[in-house]
């Protein structure tokens, strides 16, 4: 769409070079004016038009361009350099000589470059405006302002949504598993874990309670998964009542450390207003990078290897050649 209106404008000003004078005072400046019908046609357009000559100095302004800025726009007037528009339309009455948020620098860099990139806008009322630049023969060039605080919001929400189980708001599998390979590929010798988890209990859950009942306790469980999880930490839920966190600074005794505390965090009784606490388990199995595996597919079947192991045993596992495993004592905090 903005494309189609820089095109637009463009060939407006192409057909309209000398245009007469009209009563408009904001209209070309100085002896340059447009005709009532093509001011009419530029002020019906859904965005911001601006008209700049070859030397950034502004030629017309559009009513779009007020509707979008509100009293900014009052004080710009025909005549001002192109970024004293922007610091006028960015936060107020600015000096000219500041650049707001390096708005006029990126302008300047795509026009050198020829190109018609957006370049984005946050307004003190915290709205997203895209700008687009579109050159115009004998070295003049129009600028678009669009508002797209809501397309951008949309996009934020679908990519979230890709990304997130909608149920526990915890990443999903598609997301875990680019984290898992990113960290592995930039381990250098940097320790890290990976815990499989598997509830114990679940099923019961949901069968004496319902599936609503069942959905209240995922959703207190991931709550207590996200806890003691640090900045290089995080956890995710692939599916059903399966989940797993990967730790992404811990060598194999304090990784297994906190997988014990963690058991018995997620042990504890939760209270989902069903008249009596409920109880569920979680068998958890821990893998560790370099010394396990060194492929997000190795670790996570090693990993999964263990959580099984403890599903037998009744407490964490970590993962060794002889699957001789076991808990053994730890040196990393865990969920409090």
């Amino acid at each position: 769409m903005t494309a189609r209106v820089g095109r637009a404008a463009m060939k407006l000003a192409r057909r309209y070079p000398r245009a007469v004078r009209g009563r408009r005072q904001d209209g070309l400046g100085r002896g340059r004016t447009l005709g009532p019908g093509l001011v009419q046609a530029l002020d019906s357009l859904p965005h911001g038009l601006c008209v700049f000559d070859a030397a950034d100095r502004l030629l017309f302004m559009s009513d779009g361009f007020r509707r979008l800025f509100g009293s900014a726009a009052n004080r710009i007037r025909p005549g001002l350099h192109a970024r004293e528009v922007d610091a006028a339309s960015a936060a107020g009455p600015l000096p000219s000589d500041r650049d707001p948020n390096g708005l006029w620098a990126a302008c300047r860099r795509l026009r050198a470059r020829g190109t018609t990139d957006a370049v984005v806008q946050t307004l003190p009322d915290g709205r997203q405006i895209a700008r687009t630049l579109h050159p115009q023969a004998g070295g003049g060039w129009t600028a678009l302002w669009e508002d797209v605080t809501e397309r951008r919001r949309t996009e934020a929400l679908l990519r979230y949504m890709a990304h997130h189980d909608p149920l526990t708001g915890l990443p999903n599998r598609y997301l875990f598993a680019a984290r898992l390979d990113r960290a592995l590929a930039g381990r250098d010798g940097v320790p890290c874990a990976l815990l499989s988890i598997d509830l114990d209990g679940f099923k019961p859950v949901n069968d004496r309670h319902g599936h609503a009942m069942g959905d209240a306790l995922l959703r207190q469980l991931a709550e207590r998964l996200r806890e003691g999880l640090g900045a290089a930490d995080i956890a995710a839920r692939l599916g059903g009542d399966e989940f797993t966190i990967l730790l992404g600074d811990a060598a194999p005794a304090p990784a297994l450390g906190f997988a014990l505390h963690l058991q018995a965090r997620l042990a504890a009784p939760y209270d989902l207003g069903a008249g009596s606490p409920i109880r569920v388990g979680a068998a958890i199995g821990v893998a560790c990078a370099p010394l396990h595996a060194t492929r997000a597919q190795a670790l996570a079947e090693r990993a999964d290897a263990a959580m099984y192991t403890a599903k037998r045993l009744g407490h964490p596992c970590l993962w060794d050649e002889a699957l001789i495993l076991g808990p053994t004592d730890t040196g990393r905090g865990a969920p409090a």
